[in-house]
């Protein structure tokens, strides 16, 4: 009896892997126009060993698609991503997009490589290197008094940041609009350097087009509202995230918990500079000629 469900198990397994490795196959021929990127696979028991069969209190970031678990496989420290599961294949299409260009991504020094991926079980897993289980959103949040990140970490993660959404709208031969920058999905190393995380969201932009029209997707208080409007995702919708990154970086607190005085003048910096002032995460020391815009 157990021979025979340890084979129906096994059998599960492998047709899994033949839908996820088709598919995933495609989606990353497409994305790569042809040159391929050979992924490497790890199989699905070995990472329910690796997370001590996904035990809650190996979870790391909880988001709305996804558990990023911490794991030991092979003697090593690593994460896995493991998305969720329903009837829909949303999530399945969002695994597929985050491990195509997460791999593609990976040589950047702001994005968490990717090792492995796992393609027998219903949704995709992903394995990252191990850097660190600081979120920058606990960090940089108002309730949290014990370890503040100071102004000047604060502004090298920005352009660290900066420069990892730059190389995704420069580096391939369309431009990927990542369309979900933000605080929390974004680890911090032993040294404060950022890594992103999570690339289930991205899109490219058509050849020799400036725009691609898509499903509104995003994050309350992130999105762009050109996006919201039209449909229309251009490499600007994440200057428009990236914008309220800066201001959670400054603030210490979530966008929407944010208010701004939207009637002061252009042209009148030193009203600016008071309501910069009243913006600023009160546990950091930042000098007034650095509030100048």
């Amino acid at each position: 009896m157990f021979a025979c469900l340890k084979g129906k198990r096994h059998e599960n397994n492998q047709t899994f892997f033949r839908k996820n490795g088709g598919a995933l196959l495609e989606e990353l021929v497409a994305f790569c126009d042809g040159r391929s990127n050979p992924i490497r696979h790890f199989s699905a028991e070995e990472l329910l060993r690796a997370t001590n069969y996904y035990a809650n209190n190996q979870i790391i970031v909880q988001d709305a698609g996804y558990l990023l678990y911490e794991g030991s496989l092979k003697e090593r420290p690593i994460f896995v991503k493991k998305y969720a599961v329903d009837s829909s294949c949303l999530w399945k299409h969002f695994a597929y997009r985050d491990i195509v260009i997460g791999s593609q991504m990976s040589a950047h020094k702001n994005v968490l490589k990717v090792i492995v991926c796992c393609l027998e079980t219903k949704q995709p897993s992903i394995v990252y290197e191990f850097t660190g289980k600081q979120i920058l959103s606990n960090l940089i949040s108002a309730t949290n008094t014990e370890s503040v990140l100071p102004w000047k970490c604060r502004l090298r993660i920005a352009v660290d940041l900066a420069n990892a959404v730059t190389y995704l709208h420069t580096a391939f031969s369309r431009p990927v609009v990542h369309r979900d920058i933000r605080c929390s999905s974004i680890l911090l190393d032993h040294n404060n350097v950022p890594k992103l995380i999570d690339f289930g969201l991205c899109i490219s932009i058509p050849q020799g087009q400036s725009h691609v029209e898509d499903a509104v997707l995003g994050r309350m208080g992130y999105l762009a509202p050109e996006h919201a409007i039209s449909s229309y995702l251009k490499e600007k919708a994440d200057v428009y995230s990236f914008g309220i990154l800066l201001l959670e970086l400054l603030s210490g607190r979530r966008p929407t918990d944010v208010i701004m005085v939207n009637n002061v003048p252009h042209d009148d910096d030193q009203h600016r500079v008071e309501i910069f002032s009243k913006v600023v995460d009160p546990r950091i020391s930042i000098e007034e000629e650095q509030l100048q815009v």
